[in-house]
């Protein structure tokens, strides 16, 4: 990583160990997907978004992953109830243990899946079990299919690529109150959401601070802060729609200039700052953001 003290560097910093060479599931990954991917800020889950999830699976079951939560048994049993009561037609609940990790009969079960929903809960629990490459390639395959992978906080922080854990390596009054260098600790997600980084409870819980430092540290160039009882659904068509009740921040550094300055600051210049409330619309196809149009009648501006 290079430390800038003057003018700024053109290009975004990447983090240090990235390579130009894209990985397995990097490949997976192209916005080519006959499957989509919802991901919900967390906070309270409205009918409207539930209904889209369940009306994507092609045949209406689901497989309910609650291991990011502190009580998986509990939480398994309610979202298995409030996918019933959306009109699923049937939904297991994948309990967890290590042994089960790349257990074979595991990988066939998510591989086949019509619909994977995460929970919420603690991200880096839930990555503890799907952490394996061929755990994450078989969540891969099922969205290549045709699956929707759904989830809500937690659950959406893992679908990026780059994720963000929750936690941070210079602490100050409040939390995420400086942006700097190396400060908010990210590791590995499932790698469904490449160049684009999703933070849930956005707006509510004030995480632009360390939206902004993750995507200057990582050399990410788009970030979605997802805020509650809203979700950010990429369809496999490549059209990405906001649906809920609130907004979701994008933020686009594929043009901007940053670097490393005194103390370990950062700083940089041109990120391009979008509140989509819901009904607003891009295209994506995972390198970058076309069409943006907001649902909001000329009249009224």
């Amino acid at each position: 990583m290079i430390v800038l003290s003057g003018m700024m560097s053109a290009m975004l910093v990447s983090c240090s160990g990235s390579s130009d060479q894209p990985s397995a599931l990097e490949e997976l990954s192209v916005f080519s997907s006959q499957g989509h991917l919802v991901m919900i800020g967390g906070g309270p889950r409205p009918a409207e978004i539930m209904e889209l999830i369940v009306s994507l699976s092609p045949d209406s079951t689901f497989i309910v992953v609650p291991m990011a939560s502190a009580i998986a048994d509990t939480i398994g049993w309610e979202h298995r109830d409030m996918f019933l009561g959306y009109g699923a037609k049937s939904v297991d609940i994948m309990m967890l243990e290590d042994d089960d990790i790349d257990r074979p009969e595991i990988l066939e079960q998510l591989r086949t899946a019509s619909g994977i929903w995460f929970s919420g809960g603690d991200q880096r629990q839930l990555m503890h079990y799907f952490g394996t490459d061929a755990m994450r390639a078989a969540v891969h395959e099922a969205w290549q299919n045709g699956a929707v992978i759904a989830g809500t906080s937690a659950g959406t922080a893992v679908q990026s690529a780059v994720m963000i854990t929750g936690d941070e390596r210079h602490g100050v009054r409040q939390p995420f109150g400086i942006i700097r260098h190396e400060n908010v600790i990210t590791t590995p997600g499932l790698g469904l959401l490449q160049n684009m980084i999703a933070d849930q409870h956005f707006i509510r819980r004030s995480r632009l601070n360390r939206l902004f430092n993750v995507m200057l540290d990582e050399g990410v160039p788009f970030a979605a802060g997802i805020d509650e009882a809203t979700a950010l659904w990429f369809a496999g068509d490549g059209m990405v729609e906001v649906v809920g009740e609130s907004q979701v921040i994008l933020l686009d550094a594929s043009g901007a200039d940053s670097g490393i300055f005194a103390e370990g600051n950062l700083g940089a210049r041109g990120i391009v700052t979008h509140i989509l409330p819901p009904g607003s619309r891009f295209r994506w196809d995972g390198t970058q953001v076309q069409d943006l149009i907001l649902p909001i009648d000329a009249a009224e501006l």
